[in-house]
């Protein structure tokens, strides 16, 4: 009966996507200059503007009364180091709490509650965004209230205390989770505490004074290192108008970006790539991470790294790691691999979630099935499935105008234009089981660092794989 339902999901799920398609696809929301993304499929038109003072901004039409205004900001936790890991968490955090100067503290939530509206604080890997959702008959105040948060926001010493403690709160209940504990010290020790390796600690966070974050407002909350997205019915002049009204004045600055040095890490990596290091933790079930350096976004290597690790471990439960952990041996309910590409860096990791004594067979047949990825070629059939499931699945990035949009603010975060989007399923096309393998080789030739919390008492049984390190 579960399998039928799922069927029957999966059907339904089709059938909306290709609801979705027709109205958002259609005749009405086409132009000439749509860029063809999906073979015999036109977006709606994305328009780029300028928002006056060189802050770029990008608008698409939506068929809903509602507008969606979101500032994109080019500032998250991978500008962070080891002595301010947490910053931008902790100034979105405050922020949300403080408000501008216009609408502080609850006047800010007052505001828009009386419109109806919403609003989202998000710090993520790259950028900052807030955003603002109203019907489109209050778009003058959605983009005033924007506005004064991005030019400006208050940084209120009682708000950023309140703000501390509730991230240190959910920093204590993230440690209780042996994944994340496991996960954030595999990065921290292939980015050597910075970039994708910044830990926030009680530490770091402590030292975060309000000057600082001050200090992070002015250098990255500026016109040239921001960039806003409009969706909304309204017409295209007016949206402009209203940009430029309300951010025309948005402080000037150049784009920033975090730095990371490759080659240091690299050598890094040959340091510890021959080690374990065990996190212990008097608890029944082991969590085992492998990871290493991946390839940056853009990489000519970024489509067929998406291949390899979609055969491995990326597609649920056709993937290798499944089939070969879970489904033959039972030995892990949860396992899996995880690829990620950023503009100056790349992450590959793997991780098993196991009972303690099964820790040392489950960590082998993890390494085996990663390693076979650079010595063996995959199957035909392996290469069919995957094809298909990820140009099948492709149509579903861009199944709301938002999302059409926040791919565009994607794109110009990096520097693409939108080649990057249209050519992507005939890269997929192109990977090849030779070429999977030459991309094995380069990314996993120097190793893999391994990460295992679990019962102090695998220390010996961890041995064969290389010196332990226990991490306290």
């Amino acid at each position: 009966m579960k399998t039928i339902c799922t069927y029957h999901n999966s059907i339904i799920r089709l059938l909306l996507v290709f609801l979705l398609t027709i109205l958002l696809f259609s005749e009405t929301g086409r132009t000439a200059d749509s860029p063809s993304l999906l073979s015999g499929i036109n977006l709606p038109k994305v328009v780029k503007f300028d928002a006056g003072g060189g802050l770029r901004a990008y608008r698409i039409k939506n068929e809903i009364p509602m507008l969606t205004l979101t500032a994109a900001i080019g500032y998250g936790s991978l500008y962070e180091g080891r002595d301010d890991a947490g910053a931008a968490s902790l100034l979105s955090k405050t922020i949300s709490m403080a408000g501008s100067a216009k609408y502080p503290g609850s006047e800010l939530y007052l505001a828009l509650e009386g419109l109806g509206g919403r609003i989202g604080f998000d710090p993520s890997w790259e950028q900052t965004f807030i955003t603002v959702t109203v019907l489109d008959r209050h778009a003058e105040q959605a983009f005033d209230i924007l506005a004064s948060l991005v030019k400006g926001p208050r940084i209120d010493h009682k708000d950023l205390a309140n703000a501390r403690a509730l991230i240190m709160e959910k920093l204590k209940r993230q440690r209780d989770e042996p994944h994340i504990l496991a996960f954030e010290k595999l990065r921290e020790i292939l980015y050597d505490g910075a970039a994708y390796g910044a830990t926030p600690t009680e530490e770091t966070l402590s030292g975060l004074s309000a000057e600082k974050l001050g200090a992070i407002v002015t250098n990255h909350f500026t016109a040239g290192n921001m960039v806003l997205g409009i969706s909304s019915s309204l017409r295209g002049d007016r949206i402009e108008a209203l940009a430029k009204k309300y951010f025309g004045g948005t402080r000037p600055g150049k784009r920033t970006a975090y730095s990371v040095d490759i080659p240091r890490l690299y050598e890094s990596l040959g340091k510890n790539a021959g080690k374990v290091f065990l996190i212990p933790r008097d608890i029944p079930q082991s969590t085992i991470a492998l990871g290493t350096l991946a390839a940056p976004l853009g990489d000519p290597e970024e489509h067929s790294l998406t291949v390899l690790n979609y055969i491995l471990g990326g597609g649920s439960f056709n993937s290798r790691l499944m089939t070969e952990i879970r489904a033959k041996r039972g030995l892990s309910y949860s396992t899996a691999s995880v690829v990620r590409f950023r503009k100056e860096t790349g992450l590959f990791l793997a991780y098993a979630q196991t009972r303690n004594e099964l820790a040392p067979l489950t960590l082998k047949l993890l390494e085996e099935n990663i390693f076979l990825m650079k010595e063996k070629p995959v199957t035909s059939d392996e290469m069919s499935w995957t094809r298909q499931s990820l140009e099948n699945s492709y149509i579903f990035e861009f199944d709301t105008p938002q999302n059409i949009l926040g791919k565009y603010l994607f794109l110009d975060y990096n520097g693409f234009d939108d080649a990057y989007l249209r050519n992507y399923i005939a890269h997929i096309r192109e990977v090849t089981p030779e070429r999977i393998m030459e991309s094995g080789r380069r990314l996993l030739d120097r190793g893999l660092v391994r990460v295992v919390v679990g019962r102090e008492e695998l220390t010996e049984k961890l041995r064969g794989f290389g010196e332990v390190v226990v991490v306290r």
